[in-house]
């Protein structure tokens, strides 16, 4: 009886096309479904389970006092011309005109709850309007110490302070707001910029895409590297490199098939599954090559023995399929511990490189295998004139 092991390198040895073809349809659906990768709202809210004692009371305090959500307008004074008649005091009545039209403009967006401002205190405390006069601006604030929370102490910073709801889209938010600044004059001498918690979590949300590229192209690079000077050959430099670029590739199709979505601390682990995921490759390879070197030797003592490429692939798999096994086995239950702690993100973290891991070692027993027979028994170059052949005939 064929052990199940064997059946399989046997299946993988003879039908290397098939495998390959297989597994490209996979990649593709996987691809696919990496475009449905969300982004994930990235605070310390959602890093941290609900059942925090700190959490509970922050959700307590919400359903009380509403959102804690807030975005900002720093209206900051910022004079180019010496002697000119530029706004050096955000107590001026410009300004506080202009803080006016920003907060009235603001509480008007969608999703937006309140918005206060210097602006705002001052038409509560008096009866509904803006002071007309320096002096009298002077003598309200003296008399309300609320203006301290919008207006810094040299008077050089204004705020404009913009609560939100929960479930409010941070970055239509930001494109609403950013439309306000550009649409609203502003006095000459005073610059204004849209901060707050709520725009560093668009900020982080922006960089998430740059990010992963960024240091997967690094990954990429620096691993080819070592392959290369490791193997000194293209060929067998190259192939495992798929282990990595497939499992990858399957492991975020995942991702974004079962709608996990990404949050900026999870954005990193590409590279460290490339890390862990590169070293199933190079088993098949090395272990490939080693047999490949022996078969002179063993057909010395056995001539009538058929050997190449495929026999040497089949003992290969049989020997490291149950090793890369146990590691994958010893990682998944590594990173599924990291789940055990009270910080989600390092829960999804570990579950990604679960699935990353064992994508990398499904690429090294399929993808590894079949391209490795067919680049070393197909003759390549045939296929290559044929198909130039076909060009020059349809010409």
């Amino acid at each position: 009886m064929i052990k199940p092991l064997e059946k399989y390198s046997e299946f993988i040895t003879q039908n290397p096309f098939t495998v390959l073809v297989i597994m490209l349809l996979v990649t593709a659906y996987a691809i696919q479904m990496i475009g449905t990768i969300e982004t994930k709202k990235s605070d310390m809210k959602s890093m941290l389970p609900k059942d925090v004692d700190s959490i509970t009371t922050l959700n307590s305090i919400e359903n009380e006092f509403g959102s804690t959500n807030f975005a900002l307008f720093a209206v900051e004074v910022d004079p180019s011309n010496i002697g000119s008649d530029e706004v050096r005091d955000v107590r001026d009545q410009r300004v506080l005109l202009y803080l006016n039209q920003l907060s009235e403009l603001a509480i008007h967006t969608e999703n937006v709850i309140e918005v206060t401002s210097a602006a705002t205190v001052l038409k509560s405390i008096n009866q509904g309007r803006l002071p007309q006069s320096a002096r009298e601006v002077q003598e309200l604030a003296g008399k309300n110490g609320l203006l301290d929370n919008y207006i810094s102490k040299d008077y050089t910073t204004a705020l404009v302070r913009i609560q939100t709801t929960d479930d409010v889209d941070l970055k239509a938010l930001e494109i609403e707001l950013d439309k306000i600044i550009n649409e609203v004059p502003q006095p000459p001498g005073i610059t204004t910029t849209l901060g707050g918690v709520a725009m560093e979590s668009v900020v982080m949300e922006k960089n998430i895409g740059p990010d992963m590229a960024k240091t997967s192209l690094y990954s990429l690079i620096g691993i080819l590297i070592i392959i290369l000077v490791l193997f000194r050959s293209i060929k067998y430099g190259f192939t495992p490199m798929t282990t990595i670029i497939f499992g990858t590739t399957w492991a975020m199709g995942y991702v974004g098939f079962i709608r996990m979505g990404m949050s900026s601390q999870t954005s990193g682990v590409l590279s460290m599954i490339m890390g862990i995921g590169i070293d199933f490759g190079i088993q098949v390879v090395t272990r490939y090559r080693f047999e490949m070197a022996n078969i002179p030797e063993i057909k010395e003592r056995h001539p009538d023995l058929e050997l190449g490429p495929k026999h040497a692939m089949a003992v290969t798999l049989n020997n490291v399929i149950i090793p890369m096994l146990t590691t994958t086995l010893a990682a998944l239950i590594g990173f599924q511990a990291m789940s055990l702690g009270k910080l989600t993100f390092l829960g999804d973290m570990g579950t990604i490189m679960s699935y990353g891991v064992a994508a990398s070692m499904v690429a090294a027993i399929t993808i590894v295998p079949a391209l490795v027979i067919i680049l070393d028994t197909v003759d390549l170059k045939k296929y290559i004139k044929l198909f130039n052949r076909f060009e020059v005939e349809n010409e």
